[in-house]
């Protein structure tokens, strides 16, 4: 059909979530060493223009608060001027261990709290 397949942005937002974190000097596979998972717990996705094949997409990605026991997520995804995406995820801190909620690392919110400042 020549479009972007609709399953094809939250690969977008996961890439831009990764390089987000990765940019903050932090790594999901450190992490996840240390003993903290990040599933996603939800996701919305509004498509408000479609992307075609060829097209070069910007994307951005945002963090929404300071995270507690959760990380929240605002992405936009642009062709030039125009909004095609807008979506948000929720990923939950998770003990790798017992699969239960713990909060945000000390080390992860030394990083995002001068963010909101």
């Amino acid at each position: 059909m020549g479009l972007v397949h609709h399953g094809s942005y939250v690969n977008y937002f996961e890439e831009a979530r990764i390089s987000w974190i990765s940019n903050l000097g932090l790594s999901y596979s450190e992490m996840e060493k240390s003993g903290i998972i990040l599933p996603v717990s939800k996701l919305n996705v509004q498509y408000l223009k479609p992307a075609y094949f060829d097209d070069e997409l910007d994307v951005s990605v945002e963090l929404h608060k300071i995270p507690t026991s959760r990380l929240i997520f605002n992405y936009i995804i642009k062709r030039e001027n125009d909004i095609v995406v807008k979506g948000s995820t929720v990923l939950a801190f998770l003990n790798k261990k017992t699969k239960r909620p713990v909060r945000c690392p000390d080390y992860m919110l030394e990083k995002v709290t001068p963010l909101f400042k």
